[in-house]
């Protein structure tokens, strides 16, 4: 088969992209369950199999995994032949197969793909709506099973495949009290594993035709299944997949105007895992630790009161709203604070990120924006004429040697700043003002003067105009 990719991407996949698909194999100790060496092969398929990703890749990774030469690579190998498409499989078994020549084999290999169907069931929901396919798998001479879970939406897709998940082993009555959890459904309807490998294709195909793309599980669930039920790990159509950063966190989405206590009580929860993210992450003397936790609450407050309620979804354009229109017009804070925001948004992105909470793009394009967003943030933050009322008045008191935060500093200053002439209020507040009046669809003071400006000035000229005839 030619090569689909250039000489210069051959040396950008050996020293850049096949590192990083090895660096999930160091470190890892030799694995004796077969469920985690298929886990960790579907791991390394799921980017590979992807239709964007050139054969060259697959093929690159497996020669790097057997030329480790250890038993962790016998197992993945192992398993990569059992689930992988052809013709990456038929390489990961030639691999194996060479390794154990040399003596090096895994003790989970033997139990490697030979998941099969003990029992399954169907769980229609009382509305008729959706489905569970339920299935339990389990290995030759073994007590434990893996439950499969696969969920079809009838009413807006016609049947199509929706989520797909394996759990890890767990002893039979625990997976059966897994099914006993199901809310609003009819009783269980035992089905052979044929009617259920039949009920899966057809899902599947339906999920294929209307373009739906199931979530990160699924990737990790699918070429399981597809063995177990099919004997095939390409038995059964293959949906796309959202990448990771598509998928929201649904912990993390809240409705601040309707639940505002409970909308609080999520940014103190996240703000407090923030603070033990950033002292096993950063140094003490970092401006994350000294500034992190107050711009994060910001970003929380806009994301939750201002935009769209989805706490861990981050965009480019997000980042560009945020830094650019709110934090300049609402945010007051220091200079020192103020040189800290970029810094401190990457850390704070990257807390997410880590949490596995991250979703909008990925953290490096988010990272570049950040960077690319930074100087002119700085002027924007800098810029009086951006600000909004409240924080005009509050830079103004700073300015003034007046500590806001100081007990009846606030009020004693807005007394006082209500006593000034009306020009020097003006000169403060009216450009934040008239942003405010714009944006509430009313003619600003400058433009009810306007009219009045101009009868003024075509008045003197008329009479200008009567002077010189009379003269």
């Amino acid at each position: 088969m030619p090569s689909q990719i250039s000489e210069a991407q051959s040396e950008i996949l050996h020293e850049h992209i096949v590192p990083d698909f090895l660096t999930m194999l160091d470190g890892a100790p030799e694995l004796e369950n077969p469920a985690e060496v298929e886990h960790l092969a579907v791991a390394l398929l799921v980017p590979l199999e992807q239709p964007e990703s050139p054969p060259e890749i697959g093929f690159a990774v497996v020669e790097a995994i057997a030329a480790r030469g250890d038993v962790v690579a016998a197992g993945v190998l192992q398993a990569l032949a059992a689930l992988a498409c052809e013709p990456l499989a038929a390489q990961a078994d030639a691999s194996t197969q060479r390794l154990a020549g040399e003596g090096i084999v895994s003790r989970a290999a033997a139990g490697v793909g030979t998941l099969a169907v003990k029992e399954a069931v169907r769980i229609k929901r009382a509305n008729g709506g959706a489905e569970l396919l339920v299935a339990l798998l389990a290995r030759p001479g073994t007590e434990a099973v893996q439950t499969a879970i696969l969920g079809v939406e009838h009413r807006e897709t016609g049947g199509a495949l929706i989520e797909c998940a394996v759990t890890p082993p767990a002893p039979v009555s625990q997976a059966r009290e897994l099914l006993a959890c199901v809310d609003d459904a009819a009783a269980p309807q035992p089905i052979t594993a044929d009617e259920l490998a039949d009920h899966v294709r057809v899902a599947a195909r339906r999920a294929v035709e209307k373009e739906i793309a199931l979530g990160p599980d699924a990737g990790l669930a699918l070429p399981i299944i597809s063995r177990a039920l099919t004997g095939d790990p390409a038995g059964l159509p293959r949906p796309s997949l959202r990448a990771p950063w598509e998928q929201d966190d649904p912990e993390l989405m809240v409705d601040a105007a309707a639940d505002e206590e409970g909308f609080h009580h999520l940014m103190d929860q996240l703000l407090d895992e923030l603070e033990q993210h950033a002292r096993t992450t950063y140094p003490p003397d970092s401006v994350v630790w000294q500034h992190g936790d107050f711009i994060a609450s910001t970003m929380l407050q806009w994301k939750g009161g201002y935009d769209d309620g989805r706490l861990g979804r981050w965009t480019s354009a997000d980042l560009a709203e945020y830094m650019l229109d709110y934090f300049p017009r609402k945010v007051s804070v220091d200079e020192d604070t103020l040189a800290a925001v970029p810094q401190c948004v990457r850390a704070f992105l990257g807390f997410l990120d880590a949490r596995g909470s991250l979703s909008g793009e990925p953290l490096e394009q988010l990272e570049q924006a950040c960077e690319e967003l930074a100087d002119e943030f700085q002027q924007q933050a800098r810029d009086s004429s951006q600000w909004g009322v409240a924080k005009s008045m509050f830079m103004q008191m700073q300015t003034e040697g007046i500590d806001p935060s100081a007990p009846g500093a606030l009020d004693a200053w807005i007394e006082d700043f209500n006593a000034r002439p009306r020009q020097q209020r003006d000169a403060l507040l009216g450009p934040a003002a008239d942003r405010m009046v714009r944006a509430a669809g009313l003619p600003s003071a400058a433009a009810d003067r306007a009219p009045k400006q101009k009868a003024q000035r075509r008045k003197a000229q008329r009479q200008a105009r009567k002077r010189n005839r009379r003269g």
